[in-house]
C-alpha cells in the first residue's frame, strides 16, 4: 500500500465523520434561521431530532462531500463534480424517500421546479450540490488542522459519549416519529412507552419542532 493511500485512510475516520456530521447539522441549522430571518423577519429551526440543534441532512453531506474530497484529491475536476452531485442529489432523493414511505410526510418540496423528480428533487438543486462538494474541498485543510488538534484519549472519551447520546437521541427521535404517524392515523396508545411518549411529545409538541413536516394525507 503506498503511503498516499495510507494518509487518505488516516484522514478518513470514524472521529472526524462523526464531528463533520455534528458540526454540518449545527451550522445548517443556523445558517437555514439567519436566511429564514431575512427572508420572512422570523427565526425558524429547522431539525430532524427531539433534542437538540440538530438537522442531519447537512452533517451527512459535510461528512460524504468531506471523505469524496479525500479520496478524491488530484482527480479530474468533471469527475469530482459528478460525483458529488450524484452525492448530493442521492443523499436528498434517499431521506425524502424515508420521509414519504415510511412516515407519509414531506418536509421540503420542488413542485413547480423545472426536471424535479417526485417533488423530492430537482436538476437546480442537483447542480448546486455539485458545486458545494467541489467548494468543500477548500475547507479540507483546514478541517484537516482542526482535527490534528482534537487527539488523545480526552478528545476519544468525548466522542464516544457524545456519539452515545446521538444514537439515544436518533432512537427516541424514531419513536416519537412513528408515534406521531400512529396517531395521525388514530391509532390509541398501545403501551407504556407510547402512553409516555403521548404525554411528553404530543402533536403539539411534534409541529412546533419539526416546523416544515407535513403528512401527505
Amino acid at each position: 500500500m503506498n503511503s498516499g493511500t495510507e494518509k487518505t485512510e488516516r484522514r478518513v475516520t470514524y472521529p472526524r465523520l462523526f464531528w463533520l456530521v455534528i458540526i454540518g447539522s449545527v451550522l445548517g441549522v443556523i445558517i437555514e434561521g439567519v436566511w429564514y430571518y431575512f427572508m420572512h423577519d422570523r427565526w425558524e429551526t429547522h431539525v430532524v431530532t427531539i433534542w437538540g440543534p440538530f438537522c442531519l441532512i447537512y452533517g451527512l453531506g459535510g461528512a460524504v462531500y468531506y471523505a469524496g474530497n479525500c479520496l478524491m484529491e488530484g482527480k479530474n475536476i468533471v469527475l469530482r463534480y459528478a460525483v458529488f452531485l450524484l452525492i448530493g442529489t442521492g443523499v436528498e432523493l434517499l431521506c425524502g424517500l424515508l420521509l414519504k414511505y415510511g412516515l407519509n410526510m414531506r418536509a421540503w418540496t420542488y413542485k413547480g421546479y423545472p426536471f424535479n423528480f417526485m417533488d423530492l428533487i430537482c436538476l437546480k438543486m442537483a447542480i448546486i450540490w455539485g458545486f458545494v462538494g467541489l467548494a468543500f474541498g477548500l475547507l479540507v485543510k483546514p478541517v484537516d488542522k482542526l482535527f490534528s488538534l482534537m487527539q488523545g484519549r480526552y478528545w476519544n472519551w468525548i466522542c464516544a459519549v457524545f456519539s452515545a447520546f446521538m444514537a439515544v437521541n436518533l432512537v427516541c427521535t424514531c419513536a416519537c416519529m412513528i408515534r406521531w404517524k400512529q396517531r395521525h392515523d388514530g391509532k390509541p396508545a398501545s403501551g407504556k412507552v407510547a402512553q409516555i411518549i403521548d404525554e411528553h411529545y404530543d402533536d403539539d409538541f411534534m409541529q412546533t419542532r419539526f416546523v416544515e413536516w407535513r403528512f401527505l394525507s
